[in-house]
């Protein structure tokens, strides 16, 4: 839930936030990579499901940048 509702504050803030989640999509703590690269998911696509996003974004984060579709 906290979370969800950090990805929706940082999606509100539009482009004022893209820096943040940059650096945070690059922190050496996969959490945060996971959480900042499910918050874009969920930037680019409203409708998507937060629950998937993170399994998406474990997924993306476990195979390292050369499995990242970029």
């Amino acid at each position: 839930e906290t979370r969800l509702s950090l990805s929706r504050a940082l999606i509100a803030l539009g482009a004022a936030a893209g820096a943040v989640l940059h650096d945070a999509a690059a922190h050496p703590e996969p959490r945060v990579r996971e959480h900042a690269l499910a918050t874009e998911e969920l930037r680019r696509d409203p409708d998507a499901g937060f629950d998937l996003a993170i399994e998406e974004a474990k997924r993306r984060v476990a195979l390292g940048p050369y499995g990242d579709p970029a």
